[in-house]
C-alpha cells in the first residue's frame, strides 16, 4: 500500500500562523526553565504556629462578630433618635403597674402621685405617653391623636432605622465577604469582595428598614398599650430573624455559591432570632442596674453581634457538613488553611484571581494547576506555566485524585480529601 508524501512549502513554513505557534511554545519553554531555575522560596519548612486562624469556622465567626460590632458602633452613632412608640410602651406598662399597686393597696394616693411625677420626668416629652395619661381625652379622641402622632413620627423613625440597619448590613456584609481572601493575604480579592459584600449588605439593611417596624406591629398589634414580655420577646425574635436573613445575603451572593448562600442565610436568621429573644431580658437587666439609660444600646449590640457571629459560624460549618472534596495546606505560608472544592474548575496559582492563591512563591505560575470535578470524583491538571505539579512525588499532566494524595505546587504541599460516597 503506497503512502502519500506530505510536502510543506517554504512559504507555508514561514507563515504567520506557524511563527505564532512556535513563539507560544518557546514562551512556555522559557517559563518552565525560569521556574525550574528559581531559588527555593521563603515558605517555611515547618508549619507555622497558630494554624487555627486558618480554620474557616474560626475566622468566619470572628469576622462576623467584628462586622456586627462595627455595624452597631457606626449604627448607634447615626441612629440618634429613639423610637418614641416603643419607649412609650415601657412607660405605659410602668404607669399601669402603679395603678394596679394603688388598687391592691400597696400605694396610697400620695405615693402614687409621686411615682407618676417621677415617671413623667423619665418619659420627658414622649407624645404617646403624654396622650395616654391625658384623662381629659375620650377613647375616640385619644385614638385620633395616636394616629396623628404616628404620621408625624413615621418618617423620623424610618430615617433612623435606615441609618442603623443600613450600617449594620454594610459592615456585616463587608466583613463576612472579605474574610477568606484576607486570611489568604489576597489583598486585591479582599478589597473587591469587601466592597461588593458591603454594597449587598447595605442594600439588605435598607430593604429591612422599609418594613421591620411593621413586623413588630404584626406580632404585638398596632395599639399603644401594655405588651407582655412573651409578646415582646417573640416580636423582637421575628423582627431580628428577618433582619439576619437580609444582612447575611452578601457573602453567598458574592461567592455565587448556593450552599454558602443557604447556610449563611440560616445562620443569619438564627443569630437574629437569638439576638431578638435576648432583647427583652437585656432591657430588664438594664432597668435593674445602673445601665437603664443604655439598655436599648446593649440590646442592639447583642442583636447585631449575634447576627454576624452566627452567620459566620454557619458559613464556616459548610466545610464540615456540605463539602465533598477539599485540600488542606500542610506546608507553606498558609499551612493549616483548608480549601473546599466546590468550583469547577478550581484554579491554583500566584494570580489573585485564582481560587487557591499562593503568594510569594517564584515557582508558582499565575494559573499553575486546575482541579476538575468529574463524575468519578476529582482530577488535577498541570497547566503550562510554572514549575511542574507533583502528586505523591511524581510529576503529572492530569490524573485522578485519591484520598490522602500529597500535591506539591511550588513550595506548598496539600493533602487531598474526599468524602466517602454512600454505598447502596
Amino acid at each position: 500500500m503506497s503512502r502519500e508524501r506530505m510536502t510543506i512549502s517554504w512559504d507555508e513554513l514561514k507563515s504567520e500562523k506557524v511563527e505564532k505557534k512556535l513563539q507560544q511554545q518557546q514562551a512556555i519553554a522559557d517559563a518552565r526553565d525560569h521556574y525550574d531555575r528559581a531559588q527555593v522560596p521563603t515558605a517555611p519548612a515547618r508549619p507555622p504556629r497558630f494554624q487555627f486562624i486558618y480554620n474557616t469556622l474560626f475566622y468566619m465567626t470572628v469576622f462576623g462578630a467584628i462586622g456586627g460590632l462595627l455595624g452597631w458602633t457606626f449604627g448607634i452613632m447615626l441612629h440618634l433618635r429613639p423610637n418614641n412608640k416603643l419607649l412609650a410602651r415601657e412607660y405605659i406598662a410602668q404607669y399601669q403597674e402603679i395603678q394596679r399597686d394603688v388598687e391592691s393597696g400597696k400605694l396610697d394616693e400620695k405615693e402614687m402621685a409621686q411615682a407618676v411625677r417621677s415617671l413623667k420626668r423619665e418619659a420627658g416629652e414622649n407624645p404617646y405617653f403624654a396622650t395616654f395619661i391625658d384623662t381629659s381625652l375620650k377613647k375616640k379622641d385619644r385614638d385620633l391623636e395616636f394616629t396623628a402622632i404616628d404620621r408625624n413620627e413615621a418618617w423620623k423613625n424610618f430615617i433612623a432605622d435606615l441609618l442603623f440597619y443600613g450600617s449594620g448590613g454594610l459592615f456585616i456584609g463587608a466583613c463576612l465577604s472579605l474574610a477568606e481572601p484576607f486570611v489568604e493575604r489576597n489583598w486585591a480579592g479582599a478589597t473587591i469582595n469587601g466592597t461588593v459584600g458591603a454594597a449587598i449588605g447595605l442594600a439588605g439593611g435598607v430593604a429591612v428598614a422599609l418594613f421591620i417596624d411593621r413586623i413588630y406591629r404584626l406580632v404585638v398589634g398596632n395599639e399603644v398599650g401594655e405588651v407582655s414580655n412573651t409578646q415582646n420577646m417573640i416580636a423582637h425574635g421575628v423582627q431580628w430573624g428577618v433582619l439576619g436573613l437580609f444582612l447575611s445575603l452578601g457573602p453567598g451572593l458574592m461567592l455565587r455559591n448556593a450552599k454558602r448562600l443557604v447556610i449563611g442565610l440560616i445562620g443569619g436568621c438564627i443569630g437574629g432570632v437569638i439576638g431578638g429573644l435576648l432583647f427583652v431580658p437585656l432591657e430588664q437587666f438594664g432597668k435593674q442596674t445602673l445601665l437603664l439609660e443604655y439598655s436599648d444600646l446593649l440590646s442592639r449590640l447583642v442583636g447585631l453581634v449575634a447576627i454576624g457571629l452566627i452567620a459566620g459560624l454557619g458559613t464556616g460549618l459548610i466545610e464540615n457538613i456540605a463539602k465533598n472534596g477539599w485540600m488542606k495546606v500542610t506546608q507553606g505560608l498558609i499551612a493549616g488553611k483548608q480549601f473546599v472544592l466546590y468550583r469547577n474548575p478550581t484554579y491554583v496559582g500566584s494570580s489573585p484571581q485564582c481560587h487557591i492563591y499562593l503568594f510569594k512563591d517564584p515557582q508558582v505560575g499565575r494559573r499553575h494547576a486546575a482541579i476538575h470535578i468529574v463524575p468519578a470524583g476529582f482530577e488535577i491538571e498541570d497547566l503550562p506555566l510554572g514549575s511542574p505539579t507533583f502528586v505523591n512525588g511524581t510529576q503529572i499532566t492530569r490524573m485522578k485524585l485519591k484520598n490522602n494524595d500529597q500535591i506539591r505546587v511550588g513550595s506548598s504541599v496539600f493533602t487531598f480529601q474526599e468524602k466517602p460516597k454512600p454505598t447502596m
